[in-house]
């Protein structure tokens, strides 16, 4: 006979979870139980017009950017309810065929936006140059420098040949695993997104550069390390550069480019 399964009913104190956010004086009481679908309330919402102007004004004052203050009104308006944009009384007639273009014509961007998407998947497409030209290597480059597997002539090198030529080919994603990758947070953090791409183009242009001068696999090994730490600390920067970029309602399409 199958046992009777009691099944505990929520208490009332679980039921009306809830949690309060303060912000600029005002508390918003938010049931974390009942938010099923798991959406994020818009910031700007039930805000004042005085309340949203003043945090539009503080935020251009810590950000040096007083002369661009009304737009950054415009903005909040808009952000704020992005359904009735058209009725904000301050913008005017090509800043709401703009608005109007973003939901009609999505693919209607500027020359400079498609041209920023193009340079960023050239960006993504060098690691498959640097991977394509490192397979290619293994071709020539464990003969030249003596690490060598003849499986014909057997030598009692072989099985450490056989590691150093795993650890040269492995070294890219060493370099990129345990410095680029780590590298990318605090390089963004002090030169932002494009000085971050500046830094990785330049570690996966010399080092490539200088493998082709290796002489021996100890000095190979050292630029595809270098290689790494570019590939990893652009991988992490390049796609976030063209989302912040892209409009969202064609990001997708544009980053996955």
């Amino acid at each position: 006979m199958a046992a009777d399964i009691d099944y505990e009913k929520p208490s009332a104190s679980r039921e009306d979870d809830s949690k309060d956010y303060e912000r600029d004086g005002a508390v918003d009481t938010v049931n974390l139980n009942q938010n099923v679908e798991a959406k994020i309330k818009n910031p700007l919402a039930g805000l004042s017009r005085e309340a949203l102007f003043a945090d539009v004004d503080r935020f251009a004052r810590e950000n040096d950017l007083q002369d661009i203050r009304d737009d950054l009104r415009k903005g909040a308006l808009v952000a704020q309810d992005p359904g009735n944009c058209e009725q904000v009384v301050e913008l005017d007639d090509s800043e709401r065929q703009a608005l109007k273009d973003e939901s009609e014509h999505i693919y209607k961007q500027p020359m400079s936006l498609y041209i920023s998407i193009i340079v960023c998947s050239i960006g993504a497409a060098v690691q498959g140059w640097d991977q394509t030209g490192s397979n290619g290597a293994n071709l020539s480059f464990p003969k030249e420098f003596g690490i060598w597997v003849d499986p014909n002539n057997p030598s009692p090198n072989d099985n450490r040949n056989q590691w150093i030529l795993g650890l040269v080919n492995s070294a890219p994603y060493i370099g990129s695993a345990f410095i680029g990758c780590w590298l990318s947070d605090p390089l963004n953090n002090l030169f932002g997104r494009r000085g971050t791409i500046f830094f990785s183009a330049n570690f996966c242009l010399w080092p490539a550069i200088g493998s082709a001068f290796a002489r021996n696999w100890y000095q190979l090994f050292i630029c595809r390390i270098l290689l790494g730490i570019g590939m990893g600390s652009k991988g992490a920067t390049v796609p976030v550069f063209a989302a912040e970029n892209s409009p969202a309602s064609i990001r997708g399409a544009l980053v996955m480019t």
